[in-house]
């Protein structure tokens, strides 16, 4: 059962008038594609930028301008204009949900109470940023967080397929999450610490008619005994200073939440599933985020593969700034204390990133890795470096590696810098860079360059490079095993490419 919380104005309808809204925001073309294309915006995180006295919205239906006026942008309507463009039927559909009222200043036009929105091919409903009345607004400390926001729909990206296993995502929020997990899971749950956000995420499931439990706790407290196949959060990571807000706060130095996801991990995700978290955490000067991360598994730490993609670092005096700047009211006593606390925990640097987590049914021992994430990286190409790490521990791998015949990735790039010695250009540094999902540098000593050229795709690592013993290219002492180890580890960075069996 669903608690509604105290002062919100939506309601869950009945299925047909849930089924009604659904059916006239889809006849609409009220969805997160048509709207970018009519506002000139590449996604939903750029709404906020949109410049509406240089738009021009005459190319949209009269009830996709009602519902981008009404519900995205939190207009007034007038209530005649309003029963014209739904109809009877869904106009009573929408007021019976809370999804419309009227105006108390302007008693004959109609608004709506909750910002409401397409994201990720739904129809989202989450808490206004200002008052619908222009009445001084003051945000309930459970506020829901919107669905559009860069950080929301980067994690959305970032989630893993399902594969029709059972799926939880905590920090739910608006329900976003799981609803995008259900598509390919055969169970979904959203889970977050206040009932405003349960019932949100309950309100949006019946508006789309999407399948996903909404449950209302501690992080794991709702599914306590219960396991999952994939486990995904995108917790509050910002370091609290005094007035808390649920969906930013994430306790002293910003981890508290994240750490208490990944603590959870080995009572909940069953062997053989994956964890994802976006967040920002720390790197300590004694260790990365990754190898805490893996403290903080325990036992089962053994047992799993930890790989971050990291988008940026962020100095401790950058994120203290950011704080004051996005409205905190940090004074600079505030700043200075904060700053004091974090270096005394032993912060080095913030990360920013996705962590993918696997766990497998014995130990693996395997070191976690970082990798530099671009705005290209999805899912897929974590994916890749853990099926490759995970192969990669098989134990006639050494021999499989030697008999095998990779070639560059497609969008792999050789540079070279040089110098003027002796009155001639000559190399003095050769480059091996990549930029996909993930990007990596690589700067090999000179000699091997020539060798990591013949890799074609045609040509087996063994040979080649008996080939080059051969032809006295090597330097001494060399060995195949470390030449091995260099195009597993170029494997593992894209560099190269192979077919795995």
């Amino acid at each position: 059962m669903i608690a509604v919380p105290v002062e919100c104005p939506l309601r869950l309808g009945s299925p047909e008038e849930f089924s009604a809204i659904q059916n006239y925001f889809q006849q609409a073309q009220f969805e997160d594609v048509t709207l970018c294309r009519a506002l000139g915006i590449a996604d939903m995180s750029e709404y906020g930028r949109v410049r509406w006295g240089e738009i021009s919205l005459t190319s949209m239906s009269a009830s996709a301008r009602w519902c981008l006026n009404v519900f995205a942008r939190g207009q007034q309507a007038g209530e005649a204009e309003s029963r014209t463009v739904c109809g009877e039927n869904v106009f009573a559909a929408l007021n019976a949900v809370g999804l419309l009222r009227r105006a108390r200043k302007n008693p004959d036009s109609v608004l709506c109470p909750v910002w409401v929105y397409p994201a990720a091919g739904f129809v989202m409903a989450s808490d206004r940023r200002e008052d619908p009345e222009g009445d001084p607004f003051n945000p309930p400390a459970d506020v829901v967080f919107p669905a559009i926001y860069p950080g929301t729909l980067r994690f959305l990206q970032l989630l893993p397929e399902a594969r029709g296993g059972a799926a939880l995502d905590h920090c739910g929020g608006s329900g976003i999450g799981a609803m995008v997990l259900a598509r390919t899971a055969a169970v979904s749950v959203t889970a977050d610490l206040t009932e405003r956000s349960a019932f949100f995420a309950e309100f949006n499931r019946r508006l789309n008619g999407v399948e996903i439990e909404s449950l209302c706790g501690d992080l794991y407290l709702p599914v306590a005994g219960r396991m999952f196949d994939l486990i995904t959060a995108h917790p509050p990571f910002v370091p609290s200073t005094g007035e808390t807000m649920v969906y930013r706060d994430g306790g002293e130095t910003g981890e508290t939440v994240t750490r208490r996801i990944i603590e959870g991990l080995p009572a909940h995700l069953r062997p053989g599933g994956t964890a994802m978290v976006l967040c920002v955490a720390c790197d300590t000067e004694q260790q990365t985020f990754e190898q805490r991360a893996r403290e903080w598994l325990g036992e089962t730490g053994a047992e799993c593969d930890l790989v971050f993609g990291m988008e940026k670092i962020m100095p401790v005096e950058e994120v203290v700034e950011s704080m004051r700047k996005r409205g905190q009211q940090i004074d600079d006593e505030a700043a200075r204390q904060l700053h004091g606390r974090l270096r005394s925990a032993g912060t080095r640097q913030f990360v920013y990133g996705a962590l993918f987590i696997r766990r497998f049914a014995e130990r693996v021992n395997t070191q976690p890795c970082r990798q530099q994430l671009t705005l290209e990286g999805r899912a897929v190409d974590f994916e890749r470096v853990l099926n490759w790490r995970q192969f990669s521990r098989r134990p006639d791998f050494g021999e499989w590696l030697a008999e095998s015949r990779p070639q560059p990735a497609a969008r792999l790039l050789l540079t070279a810098r040089h110098v003027v010695q002796d009155g001639e250009l000559v190399p003095a540094e050769f480059v091996f860079s990549i930029e996909e999902g993930f990007s990596a540098a690589l700067r090999p000593d000179a000699w091997v360059v020539p060798l990591l050229a013949r890799l074609n795709g045609k040509i087996s690592v063994r040979a080649m490079f008996a080939a080059a013993e051969q032809a006295d290219e090597l330097p001494e002492g060399f060995t195949l095993a470390a030449f091995l180890d260099l195009v597993q580890r170029m494997i593992e960075k894209g560099f190269l490419v192979v077919a795995a069996n």
